[in-house]
């Protein structure tokens, strides 16, 4: 089977029992408790620290699981279908097996999962892949593995290993990893899905072949491959990266730690520090960063009625050393450029009075440049509405409309999109939920326990009045 060149589209739960012994007055018994114990411990060593050959051998059972399902819903496949492929990539692990090679039949079979999955969701199961699209912005697009051509992405798609997404112009997207790990892809950018291999530790990976990528790590971490440089996220992190193709990729850790190595230099960035690695595999020396300005005024989701005034106040907090500030509006959360309505560059004061005329929901952040003409990473972003027609308010007034899509399940982490009305809060478990303009939501929750859990989400207007929708949803750890 054919291999595509890298960078280019196309435990065991244990039952523990107590045992009450009375007396123990023979030192055998004493002896034999020991053998037992050290079983035990053997027992947890050896299920724990499985062999390339163990894991290779699990992978191929499950792949050959998948392919019976994916078979079942679609039949035997033609050629160059996701049935087929799943087929040949099966066969390639298990020849491979056979062989003792035993890092190719894991990633084989880790292949031929992803292509009856894909199968399977084809279906209309399930199956949520290794990452699914939470929010696109403009222009994205996504090439599945093993074919030739983009096709428009959609919102909850589900992705897997070998997919590439792509991103115009005036597009953006923000993906989320059944860890956790969220990317947001910036205009211009081009990126792979990766799934670990087995010699590596678990953790989302991706490669940039071009443009902006930010990363943000929750309770795992998170590999980002360049034609020139890796950078290992760390747990609860965040970075960025940018790259021009075959020339050089800059890495700015935001938050934790990130370390970048080319093979020939390795540094460890912690907060707010920049580096340049570039293609003859040299790493420039650290840029500090400044601070990123605190939003102040408006509050977060003001609304404005327009028949009283179209002159918004915005003010942020005042940052050390900081020689100007950059302004940010525009009409969607991820600022594509299309929709930016304000660019301001050279803001010397913390302030700024604007007018805006249009109905509609604005979103706008700031940053900080220093003298040098470094720039901080963005403020949070707050938001505000402007309103032709105030909603009604009071305890007679309806509640705001409340849809709740069935929740995307990716291990314990759910993802919750809905909609409600444009000038309502959405709450997800007592966590406020991304509005877009229209109303429409978006919430990813993490579950930390196995069982029956309840997702509550809340739509509450200006004044209080709440409608609520209870989703009940079931965690097993594997």
């Amino acid at each position: 089977m054919a291999k595509r060149k890298s960078g280019q589209p196309v435990g065991s739960d244990i039952d523990w029992f107590v045992i009450p012994i009375q007396r123990i007055r023979q030192m055998g018994l004493i002896f034999a408790v020991a053998l037992v114990v050290g079983g035990v411990g053997y027992f947890l060593y050896t299920r724990t620290q499985r062999t390339p050959e163990q894991k290779a051998r699990t992978e191929i059972a499950s792949a050959s699981q998948l392919l019976t399902r994916a078979s079942a819903a679609q039949g035997a496949g033609r050629p160059g279908s996701h049935v087929a492929q799943a087929r040949d990539a099966l066969r390639t692990a298990e020849t491979a097996f056979a062989a003792r090679r035993f890092e190719e039949a894991f990633r084989s079979a880790v292949e031929s999962q992803s292509y009856s999955r894909r199968a399977l969701g084809g279906a209309g199961t399930e199956e949520t892949g290794d990452a699914s699209f939470i929010s696109i912005e403009g222009d994205v697009s996504m090439q599945s593995a093993g074919r030739s051509t983009f096709e428009p992405a959609r919102q909850r798609q589900a992705l897997f290993d070998g997919d590439f997404i792509k991103t115009g112009r005036n597009g953006s997207a923000e993906i989320m990893f059944a860890d956790g790990t969220l990317y947001t892809l910036r205009p211009g950018s081009l990126f792979e899905v990766h799934r670990p291999s087995l010699a590596e530790s678990a953790g989302s990976q991706v490669k940039i072949v071009s443009g902006v990528i930010n990363v943000y790590t929750a309770g795992s971490t998170s590999k980002i491959a360049t034609d020139v440089a890796t950078a290992a996220v760390d747990r609860d992190s965040r970075a960025a990266l940018d790259v021009e193709t075959g020339q050089k990729t800059e890495i700015t850790s935001f938050r934790g730690k990130t370390t970048v190595s080319t093979g020939a230099q390795t540094v460890v960035l912690n907060e707010r520090e920049r580096v340049s690695a570039a293609a003859t595999g040299e790493i420039t020396a650290k840029v500090q960063l400044p601070e990123a300005p605190q939003p102040l005024l408006p509050a977060d989701n003001r609304i404005y009625d327009l028949k009283t005034g179209d002159q918004i106040d915005l003010r942020w907090a005042a940052v050390p050393g900081a020689s100007k500030y950059r302004l940010q509006i525009a009409r969607t959360r991820l600022f594509v450029p299309d929709t930016i309505e304000v660019d301001l560059n050279n803001r010397t004061e913390t302030y700024a009075v604007v007018r805006v005329s249009r109905e509609g929901s604005y979103f706008w952040h700031v940053a900080t440049i220093n003298k040098d003409g470094v720039s901080s990473d963005w403020s949070a972003v707050r938001r505000f509405k402007m309103l032709a027609e105030m909603p009604r308010v009071g305890a007679n007034a309806p509640p705001p409309p409340l849809t709740v899509s069935p929740p995307q399940q990716m291990g314990n982490l759910f993802l919750i999109f809905g909609k409600t009305d444009p000038g309502a809060t959405v709450t997800v478990n007592g966590e406020t939920a991304d509005l877009d303009a229209d109303g429409t939501f978006r919430k990813t929750i993490t579950i930390d326990r196995d069982g029956y859990a309840m997702l509550i989400v809340k739509a509450a207007d200006a004044s209080g009045n709440e409608t609520v929708r209870r989703i009940r949803v079931f965690v097993e750890s594997l």
